[in-house]
């Protein structure tokens, strides 16, 4: 008896670490297909929307009364690994091992800045062409970007103008 418990704990033990690591050789691209855009009011009235827009860019616009800004990010990345419930991967090791709820996607990106524009005398975001990694958790009516939480909202017609105007460039 005492053998047999021993060979199902080292049997466990080796089946533990196989679907461990399998499970963190199979990836995705991230690779929006549709637009989508959130967005943030903060205590101070300032509104900050994301948008998601196809060929891998995101666009982000901060706006205070009549003064905004907004930058615009080459993003890659790929899908965090998923093992079971709530229990993501978000590193390259055990030690990136985090608990999401209620995530139906969990995205490691690298977020580039290729433009901005505004009308603020002082820029908030940094310079065109550096680099940042970010973490990116969608859910069924939000995300969770930087920490911060935004809500799904219909793309007005002035956000469409937006994101079209930056898709062509």
């Amino acid at each position: 008896m005492k053998s047999f418990l021993s060979k199902l704990g080292t049997g466990i033990f080796i089946a533990f670490w196989l679907f461990v690591g399998l499970k963190g050789c199979v990836h995705t691209v991230y690779s929006p297909k549709n637009i989508e855009v959130y967005k943030d009011l903060n205590d101070t009235g300032e509104l900050t929307k994301v948008y998601i827009v196809p060929g891998n860019k995101m666009i982000v616009k901060k706006q205070f009364l009549e003064e905004y800004e907004y930058a615009v990010f080459k993003v890659r990345g790929t899908d965090a690994t998923h093992y079971f419930g709530p229990f993501y991967n978000k590193g390259e090791s055990l030690l990136g091992i985090r608990t999401i709820s209620d995530a139906n996607e969990v995205w490691k990106l690298e977020m580039e800045i290729l433009g901005k524009e505004g009308n603020l005398i002082e820029t908030t975001f940094n310079e065109i062409g550096d680099t940042y990694r970010n973490t990116l958790v969608i859910r069924d009516n939000s995300i969770e970007f930087g920490n911060y939480e935004y809500k799904k909202i219909v793309p007005s017609q002035e956000d469409l103008e937006l994101v079209n105007r930056i898709k062509d460039n």
